[in-house]
């Protein structure tokens, strides 16, 4: 396998670790997952740090969330296609808060000693890159919306960030129908 397939390879193997057991991975479970020696980690990146900066960086793309997005059913009524693009970006963002928690759960950075064998993690080309996808998915309803596609995907993105948070008992948050109800028909009953 060449070098930089290998090296994406563990990268690929290691990042959803990430969520489920944070920087406490040991090399031995990283070679594990990537079904690799131990050695050969340290043949591919300079140090498990390094590894776990390439990792966390993979880990917080928004690269399912997209495809997930460009797969929506064509010719859905809006109301559902509403409601599906809320959904998606909802257990995106949330994956992403428990992946940052579990990086650095009392502000640590995420690891350091990156290379310039991967790309650096960009928050603001990860937003457009799902505001991008969001327009798309909406693209067909444009002539429905009373506003452009691409205010009805930050509006959307928005409203997918506030509503993410965990719900409690005392504090239920509504689910993706009910925001896109209230998105596509306001709050209030009849006309004002």
């Amino acid at each position: 396998m060449p070098p930089d397939d290998r090296r994406q390879a563990i990268i690929d193997a290691v990042a959803p670790l990430l969520l489920t057991q944070g920087t406490a991975l040991t090399t031995r479970q990283i070679a594990e997952a990537a079904g690799v020696a131990e050695g050969t980690l340290f043949r591919v990146f300079e140090s498990k740090q390094e590894l776990l900066g390439a990792a966390a960086i993979a880990a917080l793309q928004a690269e399912l969330a997209v495809e997930q997005l460009h797969q929506l059913p064509a010719g859905v009524p809006l109301q559902q296609r509403v409601a599906s693009v809320l959904e998606i970006l909802q257990s995106e963002i949330r994956r992403t808060r428990a992946l940052s928690m579990t990086l650095h759960p009392f502000g640590r950075p995420i690891p350091a000693g990156t290379t310039n064998h991967h790309k650096a993690f960009h928050h603001h080309e990860r937003r457009q890159r799902l505001t991008e996808a969001v327009i798309g998915a909406l693209d067909e309803y444009a002539d429905d919306l009373t506003v452009p596609p691409r205010t009805a995907a930050q509006l959307l993105l928005a409203l997918s960030f506030a509503t993410s948070f965990d719900p409690t008992e005392t504090n239920p948050l509504p689910g993706p129908d009910d925001v896109a109800d209230v998105v596509l028909h306001g709050i209030a009953r009849g006309t004002i």
